[in-house]
């Protein structure tokens, strides 16, 4: 298992252009966060990176790009829950072996 712990990074955008995010994580979970360190996620009904809002312990797309400016609600270094953190693992790790 290989982390990346605060690496610059550029990243495609299906709707958009190129981005650098900084990545925190492994390759069972990762979360981005903008150069200045704004949490964000990748929207995939806009196709594109945007800032992340944090709704019981999840992050939800703010429907604001990261291009533009952080909404109010958006916050630096946030991060999902251990709860939220752990089922995402779990879930991708299931994916990997084929169960449902």
């Amino acid at each position: 298992m290989t982390g990346v712990f605060g690496k610059k990074v550029a990243i495609g955008q299906e709707n958009g252009p190129e981005v650098d995010v900084v990545v925190y994580g492994d390759e069972h979970y990762a979360r981005y966060e903008t150069p200045d360190g704004y949490s964000v996620i990748y929207d995939p009904d806009a196709g594109l990176f945007c800032y992340a809002v944090l709704r019981k312990g999840r992050f939800v797309s703010s429907g604001v790009p990261m291009t533009k400016s952080p909404p109010p609600q958006a916050q630096k270094h946030a991060e999902e829950s251990p709860e939220v953190r752990q089922a995402k693992v779990a879930e991708r790790l299931a994916a990997r072996e084929g169960r449902p």
